[in-house]
């Protein structure tokens, strides 16, 4: 009898620390999801050639966020790479490269690109803030690690760490995949970032474009006639496992797969997203993009004429096609859903529109990036859902009182069920439930109604003993205490009564 009744008192104890835990955990803010998301609309920034500090990219994730795109492509490896993990050790087949060898030989690599003035590589730190900001506002990072190609200054890390030959017949850029020391390390590195933002993002983009182009554009071709496009393949392959290993989805850009419309040297992974920006141009036979498609492939049309290269305000100056006018003019008149290069709509993942650094001397303008961002978004604003304005339901929580304690109990509570009924990240179609929310809490407070106030010399009125806390705002603590500690305290007394009798 005494074993059964000392396990009933320490099932209750047990109840009321459980009770009480929830009670002290069940209060948090709510955030919708995007989990019906429609077509993904990304906004691209090349972090890469040149220098973006965390407070651009957060002002930049912060841009599309209000502008009603779903994710940022942030370009941290492309030419340079400007983004350093705290741990950049890497053990390759057997040999170990110490992470302050590789952050010194990679920084040389950056400064014979580009000794960019504003700064070298983020910190691991830095770009954990920024990416903690975008999950804050609902938004996906789609980080860019760019190989083969555009390599420059990982190739010059590697000779400094002592791999020869890395580069591709002569191309400054662009790795030898038939270098197996070379692909290893290449590999082994881009892991290492795979790794770090499996913890954060959907998609990893690994690039893939313009194989060997700052020799000659036919790149891709040369693979082929020399007999070296399945080694291609089955670099990419490997990225695509180790991406996927990582359970992130693996993306590159078009111009690489099945050049040519060439299958004979092997099959990509088809879980590949293809980033579809250009059909080629003369002696540049890339695949059509119902070709991939019907490869298995998912697109996502990041469609070249809405690009813009920052500096870029006349073709003449630089020989470049993509000038803030022609820019302006594509956006205006091309939907959303138009491909490079496609005879009619093709089924696609979303749209992508891109900001490059070509030119990392020139100075980002980010009012006119931000321009354009604003002009994309309303010209393509069925896709492009704006956030709801949350300016009224910010204002009505600066005005609940900072000390609660002087109110009921019931009016309190009535204000914190109000507050905690906010949910954020709802989109534009939603305005009239979020001005409801900040009616609600508007309503609350002016319904706030102040504890009676005893005086203690009338003997009509005896003074009360006044609890020593009252609620706060959103601790609902104190009340399940007291009720979970009243329900237990009743059922011992029962217990007790029984035991005597």
């Amino acid at each position: 009898m005494k074993k059964n009744f000392r396990k009933l008192v320490i099932t209750l104890v047990c109840m009321v620390l459980a009770i009480t835990t929830f009670a002290m955990n069940s209060t948090k803010s709510i955030y919708a999801t995007n989990d019906d998301q429609k077509l993904r609309s990304v906004f691209s920034i090349d972090a890469g050639r040149k220098y973006f500090s965390e407070e651009q990219l957060i002002r930049i994730v912060e841009k599309a966020y209000k502008n009603g795109y779903t994710d940022v492509q942030i370009l941290l490896g492309n030419d340079a790479l400007r983004l350093f993990l705290d741990d950049m050790s890497l053990s390759v087949n057997g040999k170990n490269y110490a992470s302050d060898d590789v952050k010194a030989a990679l920084t040389k690599g950056n400064s014979e690109y580009y000794n960019d003035p504003n700064g070298n590589a983020l910190t691991q730190a830095e770009i954990e803030r920024v990416l903690a900001y975008a999950k804050s506002k609902g938004m996906n990072i789609i980080p860019v690690i760019n190989t083969p190609g555009h390599m420059d200054s990982i190739l010059v890390a590697m000779e400094e760490l002592g791999i020869s030959n890395p580069a591709f017949q002569g191309s400054k850029r662009t790795v030898d995949v038939t270098n197996k020391e070379a692909v290893d390390f290449a590999q082994a590195l881009v892991k290492k970032y795979v790794d770090f933002f499996s913890e954060y993002c959907e998609i990893f983009n690994f690039g893939c474009d313009e194989y060997a182009n700052d020799v000659n554009s036919g790149g891709w071709q040369k693979l082929q006639d020399q007999g070296f496009y399945d080694e291609f393949i089955a670099y990419v392959n490997g990225l695509a496992k180790i991406i996927k290993d990582a359970n992130m989805l693996p993306m590159c850009f078009n111009d690489g797969i099945y050049y040519n419309s060439n299958d004979s040297f092997g099959t990509f992974d088809k879980d590949i997203i293809i980033s579809y920006w250009i059909a080629g141009w003369w002696g540049y036979d890339v695949a059509k993009p119902e070709y991939l498609v019907e490869k298995g492939h998912k697109i996502l049309n990041t469609n070249d004429g809405w690009y813009w290269v920052l500096g870029n305000y006349n073709y003449e100056e630089h020989n470049n096609p993509y000038f803030y006018e022609k820019t302006v003019t594509n956006i205006n008149s091309k939907k959303f859903t138009e491909v490079a290069g496609a005879k009619g709509e093709i089924p696609i993942i979303g749209s992508m529109q891109c900001v490059w650094s070509d030119y990392p001397e020139a100075t980002y303008e980010e009012d006119v990036v931000f321009e354009l961002m604003d002009l994309f978004s309303s010209k393509h604003s069925d896709y492009l859902i704006r956030p709801a304005d949350y300016t009224k339901v910010e204002e009505a929580l600066a005005k609940i009182p900072a000390d609660l304690s002087i109110y009921t109990d019931e009016s309190v509570n009535a204000l914190i069920a109000a507050k905690d009924a906010v949910v954020y990240n709802l989109d534009i179609s939603k305005q009239a439930e979020v001005d409801a929310m900040a009616k609600a809490i508007n309503d609350a407070i002016a319904n706030l109604k102040l504890k009676e106030v005893n005086n203690p010399s009338d003997s009509n009125n005896p003074e009360t003993t006044k609890p020593e806390t009252a609620p706060a705002t959103g601790d609902m603590t104190n009340m399940y205490f007291f009720v979970t500690t009243a329900m237990a305290a009743g059922a011992l007394a029962v217990l007790l009564r029984k035991k005597r009798a």
